[in-house]
């Protein structure tokens, strides 16, 4: 999976987010550290995407793994 990754300085802070994910933000001392710790924050938002779907899913719900070209 590619994620576009936005990086703006803000002080002695880097800040990043995913353009594709909006709640995925994080932020860092470095531009590198920014990117890691994004990095796991697209991890999180999509691991409670799964669980909420999950929790949302009834009997006849069926799962399938697709994957999305750009």
């Amino acid at each position: 999976m590619k994620i576009t990754a936005i990086f703006q300085k803000d002080g002695d802070w880097w800040v990043a987010w995913a353009a594709e994910l909006p709640a995925a933000m994080s932020q860092g001392a470095t531009r590198e550290e920014a990117r890691e710790n994004l990095i796991d924050a697209v991890h999180e938002v999509l691991n409670e995407a799964r669980d909420a779907a999950r929790r949302a899913a009834t009997s006849d719900t069926r799962q399938e793994t697709i994957e999305v070209a750009t």
